[in-house]
C-alpha cells in the first residue's frame, strides 16, 4: 500500500505542472514545481523505482501513476530544448549570492532601482531581496523602491510616487527593473522620464488593463477584476481615463530607453498574448526591445530560489544591464 500512496503524493506534486493550479495555493505548486522539476523528477524516479520493487496488489496502479507524474515533470525540459531561448550550462549551474550576505558596489557605479510587483495591493521593497543582492553582485548599486497600495491609494497615486523617487535619484546610468504590476510601473516611468532612464527590465507586466478586465485569463487565479477595481475605483465603462492611464501600451512612445522584456511562456496572470502586443507596439516606435520568452514558465517564477528558468532570465539580465549601463 505505501508505493501506492507514495505514487499518489507524486503525481499531486506533479500533475500542477501540466495543469495550472485555478486557486493561489495550487498554482504555487505550478510555479514551484515547474521551476524546481529536477527536484520532482528525481523524486518520481525513487517513487517508480520502489513501486517496480514492490510486490503489493496495488503494484501496477503505482506503477502507472508514478511513471504520468514523471512525465509531467519532463515537460518544462523537454519545452527548453524545443523552442529555448539557449543559455550556457554554466548559467544553470552558477551558484547564487544569498540576501543576507550584500555586496557593496563601487561608488559612481551604475543604479538599478528595482520596483516589486503585488498586483498594486501588497507586497514591500523587500520581496525583491533576493534578485536585488544577484544584481549588486554583479556590480551596480541597488535600490528598492516603494508605493502606496491600492485600494487606498488609487492610481496615479502608485505612478507618482515612483516618478518622485526616480527625479530624485542624482544624474548618472539608470536602470528601472519591475516584476508583475511593478513592470507596469517601470514602463510607465520609462515612457515619462526617458532622458532620467538608460535601460528598463519587465519581467511579465500587465500591458492593457481593459483587455484584462474583459479577457481575464483562465484559470483567473488571483483575480483580474477585483484587483483592476481596487486600483482604479471602478469598471473600464465608469473610468476609462484610468484604465488607459495605467496601461502602457497607450503610453509608449519613440524615444524610450531599451526593454528586456522577461515573458513567462505560460502566464495566468499576465497573459503573454498582451505580452507580444506590447513587444510590437514598442518596436513599431523605433525602441529597442529584447524580447525573451520562458517557454513553460508561468507568473513569479523569478521567485523561486534557483529556480530553472530564473537562472535563464538571469544570464540575459546581466548582459543586458552590461552592455546599456557599464557599455560592456
Amino acid at each position: 500500500m505505501m508505493p501506492f500512496l507514495l505514487a499518489l503524493l507524486a503525481f499531486f506534486l506533479s500533475i500542477w505542472i501540466v495543469i495550472p493550479g485555478p486557486v493561489v495555493p495550487l498554482f504555487v505548486l505550478t510555479v514551484a514545481g515547474t521551476e524546481l522539476w529536477p527536484v520532482l523528477t528525481f523524486v518520481d524516479a525513487v517513487v517508480l523505482l520502489v513501486g517496480l520493487r514492490s510486490h503489493n496488489s496495488t503494484r501496477r496502479a503505482a506503477i502507472i501513476i508514478s511513471l504520468v507524474a514523471l512525465l509531467c515533470t519532463l515537460v518544462p525540459p523537454i519545452a527548453y530544448a524545443v523552442r529555448g531561448p539557449y543559455v550556457p550550462l554554466s548559467a544553470l549551474l552558477m551558484p547564487l549570492p544569498k540576501p543576507g550576505n550584500p555586496v557593496a558596489a563601487p561608488t559612481g557605479a551604475p543604479v538599478v532601482l528595482a520596483i516589486y510587483g503585488g498586483a498594486w495591493e501588497r507586497g514591500s521593497p523587500q520581496n525583491d531581496a533576493r534578485l536585488n543582492a544577484i544584481i549588486a553582485s554583479w556590480g551596480y548599486r541597488v535600490r528598492a523602491l516603494n508605493y502606496p497600495h491600492a485600494p487606498g491609494a488609487r492610481w496615479p497615486a502608485q505612478r507618482e510616487a515612483i516618478l518622485r523617487e526616480i527625479d530624485s535619484q542624482p544624474d548618472g546610468r539608470i536602470a528601472v527593473l519591475g516584476h508583475s504590476s511593478g513592470a507596469q510601473l517601470a514602463i510607465i516611468a520609462a515612457a515619462l522620464r526617458p532622458q532620467r532612464i538608460s535601460a528598463v527590465v519587465t519581467y511579465e507586466s500587465p500591458v492593457d488593463l481593459r483587455l484584462a478586465f474583459e479577457y481575464p485569463p483562465q484559470p483567473d487565479v488571483v483575480g483580474i477584476r477585483h484587483i483592476l477595481l481596487d486600483l482604479c475605483g471602478g469598471t473600464p465603462e465608469q473610468l476609462p481615463a484610468c484604465y488607459r492611464a495605467a496601461s502602457p501600451r497607450y503610453l509608449v512612445r519613440a524615444g524610450m530607453p531599451p526593454i528586456l522584456m522577461i515573458a513567462a511562456g505560460r502566464d495566468h496572470v499576465a497573459p503573454l498574448a498582451f505580452e507580444k502586443l506590447l513587444r510590437d507596439e514598442l518596436r513599431s516606435d523605433g525602441v529597442s526591445v529584447t524580447y525573451l520568452e520562458l517557454p513553460w514558465a508561468d507568473h513569479a517564477f523569478e521567485y523561486i530560489p534557483a529556480g530553472f528558468h530564473d537562472r535563464i532570465a538571469l544570464w540575459y539580465l546581466r548582459r543586458f544591464l552590461d552592455l546599456h549601463l557599464k557599455g560592456t
